[in-house]
């Protein structure tokens, strides 16, 4: 029985928390499409598993410490709607930075195939609740909608 995109979603957030970006890469397609909305300084679009790896090593270089805490996660169809608290300090800094992203991801295949990341509150909930819209009425999506047990309102 394959891990549910809920599940596989979970695996990725531990593995990025722990820094062991080798396991968290294998759970991506080779070519996954990964969007980093503005105003983030990292902001575009990053085509392929490698193009993703060297985002993700450029951004961890800048923290000394960093938690990633999933607050929510939620089923919708194939995608997966994370709420997601981030916390650290810079490098060469002791003042703590506190950030709030909501992030979608598609997983099809046991793979990650597309990963959205919103900084901005609006935009995020927009991009939930479009593909919210989509999941409910697309039976090709995957389906109406899932909360899981761990979603929080």
């Amino acid at each position: 029985m394959s891990d549910s995109a809920l599940d596989l979603c979970r695996r990725a957030y531990k593995l990025y928390g722990r820094g062991d970006f080798d396991a968290l890469l294998e759970l991506f397609a080779a070519d996954v499409v990964v969007y980093v909305a503005p105003p983030n300084f990292e902001s575009g679009t990053y085509n392929g598993r490698d193009s993703y790896r060297r985002l993700i090593e450029r951004w961890g270089a800048s923290w000394s410490t960093m938690v990633i805490e999933p607050v929510s996660l939620t089923a919708a169809g194939d995608w997966v709607l994370a709420r997601v608290d981030y916390r650290g300090c810079p490098v060469n800094s002791e003042i703590e930075v506190r950030q709030q992203s909501w992030e979608l991801s598609l997983w099809r295949g046991g793979a990650c195939h597309k990963y959205e990341v919103y900084w901005d509150p609006e935009d995020g909930r927009r991009a939930f609740a479009e593909v919210e819209r989509t999941a409910a009425v697309s039976p090709e999506v995957g389906g109406g909608l899932r909360p899981s047990s761990s979603s929080q309102p």
